[in-house]
C-alpha cells in the first residue's frame, strides 16, 4: 500500500527509486565533500545547502521551459520576497530531517559504501550533472528567455499553432 493508502505498487516502485537517487545524491556529495574539506568544515550540511539549490534550480528551470512554450509561468513574478524566502527556508528544513537530523547521513554512508571506485566514479558524473547542471542550465535558460522576450518571444505553442 502506498502512501495515504492510494499508490499503486508500480507507483511505489518508482518513488523508492527515485528516493533512492537521492539519497545516493546526497551521499556522493557528502563523501565528495569531506574528502575535499574535511569533516571539520560540516560536509553534511553543505551538501543540504547545494541539493536545496540545485532543486529549486531544477523547479525553475522547468518553469522557464513551460514559460517557454507556453507563455504562461507557472510561478509568477513579484513573488514578494519573504514568500521566497519562506519556501527555501522550508525545503532547507526538510532537507535537514531527511538526511541530517539523528546522524542519518551517517546510515546513508554505511548504505553506500560497499560500491566500486569504478562504480562511484561513474555515478559521481551523473551527481555533478545534476548538481551543477541544473544551476547552470537554469541560467542558461533564464537568459535566453531574457533575450527571447526582448527580441519578439513567440511561444513555441503559439509558434507551430498549438
Amino acid at each position: 500500500m502506498g502512501v495515504l493508502g492510494i499508490l499503486t505498487n508500480k507507483t511505489d516502485i518508482s518513488i523508492m527509486k527515485l528516493w533512492q537517487a537521492y539519497k545516493y545524491i546526497y551521499y556522493w556529495l557528502y563523501t565528495w565533500q569531506k574528502k575535499l574539506w574535511g569533516k571539520n568544515d560540516l560536509p553534511e550540511y553543505n551538501v543540504i545547502f547545494g541539493m536545496c539549490l540545485s532543486l529549486t534550480c531544477a523547479i525553475l528551470f522547468l518553469n522557464v521551459i513551460f514559460y517557454l512554450i507556453t507563455d504562461i509561468l507557472l510561478i509568477p513574478e513579484g513573488i514578494p520576497k519573504v514568500k521566497v524566502l519562506l519556501v527555501l527556508i522550508i525545503i532547507t528544513i526538510i532537507h535537514y530531517f531527511l538526511f541530517v537530523h539523528k546522524g542519518k547521513y551517517k546510515q546513508i554512508e554505511k548504505e553506500f559504501k560497499q560500491e566500486s571506485q569504478a562504480e562511484h566514479k561513474r555515478k559521481g558524473f551523473w551527481v555533478l550533472l545534476y548538481t551543477f547542471g541544473s544551476m547552470a542550465f537554469y541560467v542558461f535558460l533564464l537568459f535566453l528567455g531574457i533575450w527571447l522576450d526582448n527580441n519578439g518571444h513567440t511561444p513555441l505553442m503559439k509558434y507551430f499553432g498549438w
